[in-house]
C-alpha cells in the first residue's frame, strides 16, 4: 500500500517570523527603535520561545540586529554594505537579462508588466509600501523567467535586504518617476531581446539606484 505524505503543519517559530518580517518590509517596524522580545510575545499573545527562534532566523538573514541585554532593532546598513549589496544584485540581475535574451524564444513578460502598472498606480496614490512590493515583483521577475531556482532563492533574500536600504531613498523627490522610466527601459529592451541594451539598462538603474541609497544614508548620517 502507499499513502502520500501528510503536510505538516507549519510551526508557530515559522509563523512568528513570517508575521515580523511582513511588518518589517511595510515599515510597521522602523528602525531606531528597539523591540523587546518580551514584549513582541506578549502583543502576539505567544511565549517567548517562538519569538526568539523568529528573531535568530531573521537575524541570520541580516533583516534585525540584537542588541545585548536591550532586545532588538531593525538592521540599518553602512556605505559598504550598500556598495557590497548592489554589487551582487548587478551580476545576478545583469545575468538575468542577459539570459532571458540570448536564451529564450518566447519571453512573457505579463509579470513585468503588471508590476510596472502597479508601481504607476503607486506613484499615483504616493504609496511606498505599495512601490516597493511592485519594485520587488518587478525584479524578482527577470529572475524567474530564468528558470534558475537557485539564482531566485539569492535574489529573494537579498531584495529583503534591499528593501530596508531603498525605502526611504523613495522620498527624494521624482525617484519613483525615475525609477517607473528605468524600469519602463529596461523592460522594452528585454522584450525586443537586444542582449547589450538590456544589460546596459539594468545597470545603469541599478547604479542609480545605490546612488539614491547613498545619498539618504550620508543625509542621515549624523555630523561629527
Amino acid at each position: 500500500m502507499t499513502l502520500n505524505k501528510i503536510d505538516k503543519p507549519e510551526s508557530l517559530a515559522k509563523r512568528v517570523q513570517k508575521a515580523l518580517r511582513q511588518s518589517i518590509l511595510n515599515n510597521e517596524l522602523t528602525p531606531d527603535v528597539i523591540y523587546n522580545e518580551k514584549r513582541i510575545a506578549q502583543d502576539l499573545g505567544i511565549s517567548r520561545t517562538p519569538v526568539r527562534e523568529a528573531l535568530l532566523e531573521l537575524s541570520s538573514k541580516r533583516l534585525v540586529k540584537f542588541l545585548p541585554q536591550k532586545g532588538v532593532i531593525i538592521n540599518t546598513f553602512g556605505l559598504k554594505d550598500i556598495d557590497d549589496a548592489f554589487e551582487i544584485r548587478m551580476a545576478l540581475e545583469g545575468f538575468s537579462v542577459q539570459k532571458i535574451c540570448q536564451g529564450m524564444d518566447i519571453v512573457d513578460t505579463r509579470d513585468l508588466e503588471k508590476a510596472l502598472i502597479d508601481q504607476e498606480e503607486a506613484v499615483g496614490a504616493c504609496d511606498e509600501v505599495g512601490f516597493m512590493h511592485a519594485d520587488r515583483h518587478f525584479h524578482i521577475g527577470f529572475t524567474r523567467l530564468t528558470q534558475n531556482n537557485y539564482l531566485i532563492a539569492m535574489m529573494e533574500d537579498i531584495r529583503d535586504i534591499m528593501h530596508l536600504m531603498g525605502f526611504k531613498a523613495l522620498g527624494i523627490p521624482g525617484r519613483m518617476q525615475t525609477v517607473v522610466m528605468e524600469h519602463k527601459k529596461i523592460l522594452a529592451a528585454v522584450q525586443n531581446k537586444n542582449v547589450l541594451d538590456a544589460m546596459n539598462a539594468m545597470t545603469q538603474h541599478l547604479e542609480n539606484s545605490r546612488d539614491a541609497v547613498k545619498q539618504i544614508h550620508q543625509d542621515r548620517s549624523p555630523i561629527h
